[in-house]
């Protein structure tokens, strides 16, 4: 299959704005590949479900284009696109029943008789709401209603899938349950779907990408491996996952490492990828909670001495906190339980992480 075949959606140079002055998507470049699971992710307000609702054809681009399987659809009305769309607040027709809400779409769009249930049948099948069929969405659980909604998406077997929030509603076992239903539906039928949430957790589970919005912008696309190991700015490094933040002075850079003067009087050094090419004075450094070892740290040189200041149990782990010169905490996490009940609180502790375990930013990329 050649690159442009690949691509399902192409966003070019787009741009939105509500207002005419302030721009909520900046200059938008985007390829969404045939067959992909990719999750917008971003804050309130970064621009995740502004893109959404443009490729359902909900708004228009203020200037760019927007093209399926090559050809521009920005002036497609949205019921035209073949879009399937979830929503977080499921959207079914309460006076309908099951089957009469999966039948809807088929249709709207003028299939019938034995087709139409044949095609309701499978849907149901895919969902397994079995013996629910004449069931209204006020008798069906939350969870329930959820899988109506993502039948009634698919029943008409579209190219693409659109889910906005489709989770939010759920208590947090179904949710992860939904999370595990919807990529085993993904990868059975290879149906590419664009799936917007707030959510990090949810976005490295469900995703082949994920794409990081950042104030209109995208921060960062790529696996979630990859967003997660190798973050490319320091906005990406604190939204995916959590982060110890270290400020400090760069001393120098050696091809792909750097040499970092901690403001507590410590010299490490760090990969130097998150510089970007620039050699600013003041960075910070970052290094996750699950990198960071107690004891003396093996083929490493960043070994420091500090206060075991609190424990935390959260069943499959303890967070540690470290105080570590006069301002900054550091906080590990440790699954090792046996080890754990050993540490006491006010003690003195040795810990470090292994120089690639860290990244480092310039201080002026601001960790919004």
């Amino acid at each position: 299959m050649s690159n442009e075949q690949e691509k399902l959606i192409e966003f070019i140079d787009v741009q939105k704005s509500y207002d005419g002055s302030n721009l909520v998507i900046k200059n938008l470049n985007l390829s969404i590949r045939r067959g992909e699971f990719l999750t917008l992710l971003g804050a309130s307000g970064s621009g995740k479900t502004t893109t959404l609702v443009m490729l359902a054809g909900f708004e228009s681009p203020t200037r760019g284009e927007i093209r399926m399987n090559g050809k521009h659809i920005e002036s497609v009305p949205a019921h035209k696109r073949g879009i399937g769309m979830v929503f977080q607040n499921y959207a079914l027709f309460p006076h309908m029943s099951v089957a009469q809400n999966l039948a809807y779409p088929l249709k709207m769009r003028g299939i019938g008789g034995a087709e139409l249930e044949d095609k309701v049948k499978r849907a149901i099948d895919m969902v397994q709401l079995h013996g629910m069929e004449h069931r209204r969405p006020s008798e069906l659980s939350g969870g329930q209603q959820q899988r109506v909604a993502l039948a009634r998406a698919m029943v008409f077997e579209p190219e693409l899938i659109l889910m906005d929030e489709p989770l939010g509603a759920l208590d947090k076992n179904l949710r992860e349950h939904m999370q595990y239903e919807i990529k085993q539906l993904h990868r059975k039928l290879g149906i590419t779907i664009v799936y917007v949430t707030h959510d990090q957790s949810e976005a490295l589970t469900m995703s082949d990408r994920v794409a990081v919005f950042d104030r209109g912008d995208i921060a960062q696309i790529a696996a979630p491996d990859v967003l997660y190991e190798q973050p490319g700015t320091a906005y990406v490094a604190t939204f995916i996952g959590e982060n110890n933040i270290l400020c400090g002075t760069l001393q120098a850079v050696h091809g792909e490492t750097c040499t970092v003067a901690l403001d507590c009087g410590q010299r490490i050094t760090a990969p130097a990828f998150g510089l970007q090419g620039t050699e600013p004075e003041r960075v910070k450094v970052m290094v996750r909670p699950e990198k960071i070892q107690l004891g003396a740290v093996s083929n490493g040189s960043q070994d420091f001495t500090g206060q075991i200041a609190d424990l935390v149990y959260l069943g499959d782990h303890v967070r540690v906190h470290v105080r570590h010169g006069e301002k900054e905490n550091v906080i590990l996490k440790m699954a090792d339980m046996k080890l754990a009940k050993q540490i006491v609180i006010g003690e003195s502790i040795g810990f470090g992480w292994n120089p690639n375990d860290c990244h480092v930013y310039p201080e002026s990329m601001t960790l919004r």
